[in-house]
């Protein structure tokens, strides 16, 4: 596959339940895949009628692209959703805006029932590592700290931990930390080289086959307290017992490319494939049925 970049929209509303409301963040993730994207500034009328196209198809909405807790209008894009009688109004974010305690309260009390949170390490050394921004990991950790202390028992915390070549040795002990803080819903995402700064780099990208002895060993101590989805993993790359818990990212990504193998996969129909820049960088020799 080449290595093509193009700046351009990446996603059609309406076709998943993501609404893409950010347009620039306040950190700078080594392995963000949309820095290669130009995320035009919305109104909040164009995000309005972004919304209504989504609830004509999904009763859930995730608010997310780039940092979407830096637009000052993000309590009314919440309320408007809200107000769609959405089964869920999701925000996925870096978790540093929700350091500030008012400021949680105002989102949830807007009506946000469930709040997916990024991070790339449990403690700052590893994760402001990923970030480049020193400190992020306290604030992050704060954040996560003031949504346990004012949600509902109905209310979702998800974690998003990002696996990287850089920190996927740790996910052990990544899980064990935010389990002992209260988390109980866990997805973990392997990140692929999409942006031009880590398409090559075997430093960031971790290589599957080495990753999922140690996600099934996470899942195996802590299910079922905690819900665990493996974002990326085709299932493919498990062993048969453990391909259930494979889970196709929802993000549009149009250069997955299918192997000669998918023709006679069982889960076909629910995966994308895998990453051709991924292929390119370790082959296909991991990925069996």
């Amino acid at each position: 596959m080449k290595n093509n970049y193009k700046k351009t929209e990446h996603y059609t509303v309406g076709k998943s339940p993501l609404l893409y409301a950010g347009d620039h963040c306040n950190n700078r993730c080594i392995f963000c895949f949309e820095l290669n994207y130009d995320f035009p500034v919305k109104s909040l009328k164009t995000i309005k009628d972004e919304i209504d196209i989504i609830r004509s198809y999904f009763d859930f909405i995730n608010i997310m692209g780039q940092e979407p807790t830096l637009r000052k209008d993000i309590l009314d894009i919440i309320s408007y959703a809200k107000s769609k009688n959405f089964k869920h109004v999701s925000i996925t974010t870096n978790g540093r805006m929700f350091s500030y305690k008012n400021f949680t309260k105002s989102l949830l009390d807007a009506g946000l029932n469930q709040i997916v949170v990024t991070v790339a390490g449990h403690n700052a050394k590893i994760h402001d590592s990923h970030t480049l921004v020193p400190g992020s990991f306290k604030q992050t950790l704060k954040g996560l700290k003031n949504i346990i202390a004012l949600r509902d028992k109905y209310f979702s915390l998800v974690l998003n931990i990002m696996i990287t070549n850089m920190n996927f040795n740790y996910l052990q002990e990544m899980v064990d930390f935010y389990a002992n803080i209260g988390i109980k819903e866990m997805n973990i995402g392997h990140i692929m080289p999409l942006n031009k700064m880590i398409i090559d780099s075997k430093k960031i990208i971790a290589k599957m086959s080495e990753v999922t002895p140690l996600l099934i060993k996470c899942y195996t101590k802590h299910s079922p307290e905690i819900k665990f989805l493996f974002v990326e993993y085709p299932a493919c790359a498990f062993p048969k017992k453990y391909r259930d818990m494979a889970f196709p990212c929802l993000e549009e990504n149009p250069e997955k490319i299918r192997l000669k193998i998918c023709e006679k996969c069982d889960y076909k129909n629910q995966c994308a494939g895998v990453s051709g820049f991924y292929i390119n960088l370790y082959g296909k020799k991991e990925f069996k049925l």
